[in-house]
């Protein structure tokens, strides 16, 4: 006769693990004013990275999606080639870049991890709020250009190092940038907040747009999409008085990029909307005269200098090709530093040809990989990576630029039907089908795919 068997002693359940919480990621983004106010915009990604390794190691576990490697190897390699600093006085500078690179890395590796919490929509939506306080900040720079903003962080530091020019615009950050071009009639006053700078103002609206434009996609909010159409309205006065030529380029990239593949898979009226919209910009733009300012502004600029820079960077990381300097250093020929004018001679004179083939692997990796982004919101995001592969050989990508270049390839490599390869299991990522379900349903106005129902 078969007998049953008891099990004596206590029931052994399998070990279920908390979902990590998104409020990190939400600070971060959501916070982006509020940080700013506060003066620890240049901290604080540093920070709740901090904050997110501590969460990943108590949870232990960690989950990867092909395509991260590449930036955590970069990383990697960015701690040797502070051996070939030759200065002390270069140290900050250097573990300044590499806490941000590193901080960037943690943030990929907790937004994978954090799925259940952190969703496609709500990283697109976080970075949409960003988005308008760029939006906002141009305004502050275009109506008070000789204002700066006296912060807690600013007050609180000492005056050996706010005496510094570039500590006090990164924690007393100016409303605007005024330049002073020799020949020119009057001085440039370019809005530059909520960053110190007004390149960094410009990148930003050129990688921030398409987001936004991605969050109209998949939003079904009437009040959403309405407060996305004032801002993109809202950004031709800033975007005038910026003059930059980057924004503008990136911008172009993007539109004509969504607008060529929308055209390619046969989704006439959303390609005929863009293109629409697109020449009203124009006509707008032409009128006001963006053409002749942009002229003039060119110049009073020095392209002859930028190529004999770029020449000068070149032949100089020739003698250190593998671990580069560890930073941009004085150039021999000019009265700037070589490294600089370009996120990609960066790269290359700092960290070497290893470096940059490395960022240069995880950058067009990624779009290789989710260049199929089926639906239109997907489209947009994708050209957010497509932008930087061109705005890199003549400008810089700061640390929230390149926050968000990041956040947008971590969202769109963890949905397999995005990535031209799908994921190994257990390879993990955000919930396979998520971000298209965020996206709009087939066949809706705005989206280029028929209804699969077939009407």
């Amino acid at each position: 006769m078969a007998s049953s068997a008891k099990v004596i002693g206590p029931e052994v359940r399998p070990m279920v693990r908390r979902p990590l919480p998104a409020w990190p990621v939400d600070a971060l983004l959501w916070g982006f004013p509020l940080w700013w106010v506060l003066g620890m915009t240049p901290f604080i990604v540093v920070l709740l990275a901090l904050v997110m390794a501590v969460l990943l190691i108590h949870r232990r576990g960690l989950r990867l999606v092909p395509g991260i490697a590449p930036w955590l190897a970069f990383v990697a390699w960015v701690i040797p080639c502070g051996l070939m600093l030759g200065s002390v006085l270069r140290v900050v500078g250097y573990g300044q870049r590499f806490a941000n690179y590193l901080a960037i890395a943690v943030v990929l590796v907790y937004v994978v991890n954090a799925r259940e919490r952190i969703t496609a929509r709500r990283v697109v939506a976080g970075l949409t709020v960003v988005w308008l306080f760029v939006v906002f900040g141009g305004y502050l720079g275009t109506l008070f250009p000789e204002v700066r903003l006296t912060t807690p962080v600013g007050v609180l530091l000492p005056e050996s190092l706010t005496n510094n020019e570039y500590v006090r615009d990164l924690v007393s950050p100016p409303f605007a940038e005024i330049q002073h071009p020799w020949g020119a009639a009057e001085p440039y006053e370019r809005p530059a907040a909520p960053f110190p700078y007004a390149n960094g103002w410009g990148s930003a609206m050129a990688l921030l747009t398409p987001v936004a434009f991605a969050q109209y996609a998949m939003t079904t909010s009437n009040r959403v999409r309405l407060l996305i159409i004032l801002g993109t309205a809202a950004i031709a006065v800033p975007a005038m008085a910026s003059l930059n030529r980057g924004m503008f380029i990136g911008l172009a990239i993007a539109v004509g990029y969504v607008a060529a593949r929308l055209a390619l898979r046969g989704a006439i009226l959303p390609f005929l909307a863009i293109l629409s919209a697109a020449i009203a910009s124009a006509v707008v733009f032409l009128s006001a005269g963006l053409l002749d300012e942009l002229t003039e502004r060119a110049d009073y600029g020095s392209n002859d200098g930028r190529a004999q820079l770029y020449l000068e960077t070149i032949d100089r990381t020739l003698d250190s090709p593998v671990l580069g300097y560890g930073a941009p250093r004085p150039s021999q020929l000019l009265d700037i530093s070589v490294g600089t004018q370009g996120h990609l001679w960066m790269l290359m004179f700092s960290y070497g040809f290893v470096g940059l083939g490395l960022f240069l692997w995880f950058l067009y990796g990624a779009v290789l990989r989710t260049w199929r982004a089926p639906s239109t919101a997907q489209l947009w995001l994708h050209s957010v990576l497509i932008i930087p592969c061109a705005l890199m050989f003549f400008y810089g990508i700061d640390t929230m630029q390149m926050l968000t270049v990041a956040l947008v390839a971590v969202i769109l490599l963890s949905d397999p039907a995005v990535c031209a390869r799908r994921p190994r299991l257990p390879a993990g990522g955000l919930r396979p089908n998520e971000l298209r379900a965020s996206a709009l349903p087939a066949g809706a106005p705005g989206d280029g795919r028929a209804p699969r129902d077939g009407r």
